[in-house]
């Protein structure tokens, strides 16, 4: 185990004030373990391991080994951690203080120095979000000796966590706010895998609390009024209905923003294991809540309307691809064998040389350029008969349509690089310009609104090459895209993504990316969490160079085209040829 714990990969995590700050997620790290009644299925992704506390005689290098066993896996107050400090460093140091992570070796450098060198791989913001890091990292452990034992007088911060601890001893959850002020937005964070239900509740609720990332906050908003707090510290679950008790700050709320408000509670408690409702309390009494449980006012997780879902349901899963002519075809799949068949009206006869495409959300009109991707058009699908939007625009990229019908581009108009949105009242189209500062840094070669509609991903090029970023999109007055934040592919350790040439959403978190670790490589699909905190290659490109990709969230469906214009479209466990012959293909959303 020693000889394995100094080779091992590790993270270090930063959990800036864990438990208790008012800004952090609170876990539970001293005092009794919380009752949970009723029948709890057990924790899928736990683990208890047994961390082993100093033993008389150890030398330096195991005195620091054992220190990084004991703050990689999750113990209650980490008093095992704190016996291989000296008194006064044990006193100082906190696990609430942070963690740090890290990849490489433990090294004996002297008597009473061992040095600790790698690579900094991640942390864990102050508001709990992921951050990829990819920094050389060295730290010499400092010991002397108390009553003839060796012990670290200079720990670092907070946390060392493992890398390969790290997956098992946190997990990701989604805390859940408002966006546009009628869906649901994900924002993620990170908690030790705590091995309770009810503990996991208890933190997870406290983070809603406290509000959302101070990346997203702009974004979103919250119903629950910003002064509530739980008037009991724990959420209390009893065959499978967590019971939350709030201040009586939500008391004052209207129906809608209690509807809201509960939606939020739901999909975000619905992560713990076996939660299949809540039931809110005020002053001891159950709150009640449009769509509740008339008896025993229990929200349950069917109780909150699907479209506040943070994926949107699409109207039928119908594709829709343009031909190397440019004439918009219908793509029928009967058993897996795809059928194609021209639109009606004139862009299915091909009079307007279409070059991309996106269809709405409920699959009744389609957004279109046209003319060498200078025009911008938008037709109902039953007729086919287009409406111009935009006219004498340069390098039009891929429109794409948000869940709330609004249509988006972005191309070079009057020598820069511009982004607009396009809304429709009474079959009038609005144009609006959206400020968007990411536009300055780069040229953006391609986008994709987020399934809640509050987020962008962007590929863009800069001086030193592509890049993979997401952005924030904030209503208000005005409609402002900014926030850049880089989502890190080109980490050392692979699978590194260098070149970049197209990004679609798989679910509301993860990003399907088409690209390649280098020039002389052939352009493939990753897999790729909105924060880096995870990269996989989806399957192998073999005879094919993928240039775009296609997805419907919804069932995480993906089609890629390659540049001859054949198509693969995964089925689960591979991907398998698809239609032939096309320039591009769309789903609904």
């Amino acid at each position: 185990m020693k000889s394995a714990q100094r080779h091992l990969a590790a993270i270090f995590i930063v959990v800036a004030s864990l438990l208790g700050a008012a800004s952090c997620v609170s876990v539970p790290s001293s005092g009794p373990i919380e009752k949970v009644e009723g029948q709890q299925p057990p924790c899928q992704n736990c683990v208890n391991v047994e961390v082993a506390p100093p033993t008389p005689g150890d030398e330096p290098r195991q005195i620091v080994e054992g220190y990084l066993r004991a703050t990689s896996n999750y113990q209650p107050n980490y008093s095992v951690a704190k016996q291989f400090l000296t008194r006064m460093a044990a006193e100082k140091w906190s696990p609430e203080g942070g963690a740090s992570i890290y990849r490489g070796l433990v090294t004996a450098m002297g008597k009473n120095t061992v040095e600790l060198e790698g690579v900094l791989v991640g942390s864990l913001r102050p508001d709990r979000t992921y951050k990829a890091a990819d920094q050389r990292l060295k730290w010499k452990f400092v010991l002397r000796q108390e009553n003839g034992e060796w012990r670290i007088e200079n720990p670092p911060s907070g946390l060392m966590v493992a890398e390969f601890s790290f997956k098992p001893f946190y997990q990701a959850y989604d805390l859940y706010f408002i966006g546009n002020g009628s869906s649901l937005v994900p924002d993620p964070i990170y908690l030790p895998a705590l091995s309770n239900p009810a503990n996991v509740a208890s933190a997870l609720m406290k983070a809603l609390l406290n509000g959302p990332s101070t990346w997203l906050n702009s974004a979103v908003s919250s119903a629950i009024p910003p002064n509530t707090s739980l008037s009991v510290d724990s959420v209390t679950i009893t065959d499978g209905i967590a019971e939350v008790q709030l201040s009586d700050s939500v008391l004052a709320l209207p129906d809608p923003q209690r509807s809201l408000l509960a939606a939020q509670i739901v999909y975000t408690l619905r992560q713990v294991g076996g939660v299949k409702g809540v039931l809110i309390k005020v002053n001891q009494q159950p709150y009640r809540v449009p769509g509740s449980d008339p008896n025993s006012l229990v929200v349950s997780v069917e109780a909150i309307p699907r479209d506040m879902d943070p994926i949107p349901f699409v109207a039928g899963e119908q594709l829709y691809a343009v031909d190397h002519g440019g004439a918009v075809k219908l793509v029928t799949t009967t058993n897996d064998s795809p059928t194609v068949s021209p639109l009606s009206g004139p862009l299915g006869d091909g009079e307007y040389d279409v070059d991309a495409l996106a269809v709405s959300v409920t699959n009744t009109d389609l957004a279109l350029t046209t003319d060498s991707k200078t025009t911008l058009l938008r037709a109902p699908i039953a007729t086919g008969q287009p409406r111009t939007l935009l006219r004498e625009a340069k390098e039009l990229l891929r429109p794409q349509f948000t869940r709330y019908g609004e249509i988006w581009d972005i191309g070079q108009q009057g020598g820069k690089q511009r982004m607009w949105m396009f809304t429709t009242d009474k079959k009038t189209d609005k144009k609006i310009e959206v400020v968007s500062p990411v536009l300055r840094d780069g040229n953006v070669t391609a986008f994709k609104i987020s399934p809640d509609g509050a987020r962008m991903a962007l590929v863009r090029n800069t001086a030193t090459g592509p890049e993979l970023g997401l952005a924030r999109i904030t209503r208000s007055d005005k409609i402002v895209v900014d926030g850049w934040q880089a989502v890190d592919t080109t980490q050392s350790n692979p699978p590194a993504i260098n070149r970049i040439v197209d990004v679609a959403w798989l679910d509301a978190t993860e990003l399907m990316v088409v690209g390649a670790a280098n020039t002389d490589t052939a352009n493939a699909p990753f897999r790729v969490v909105q924060d880096a905190s995870r990269i996989t290659k989806e399957g192998e490109p073999e005879n094919w160079d993928a240039v775009e990709v296609t997805v419907l969230p919804r069932t995480q469906t993906a089609i890629i085209i390659g540049r001859g214009g054949q198509t693969w479209k995964d089925n689960g466990s591979q991907w398998v040829p698809f239609v032939g012959k096309v320039s591009t293909i769309a789903y609904p959303g």
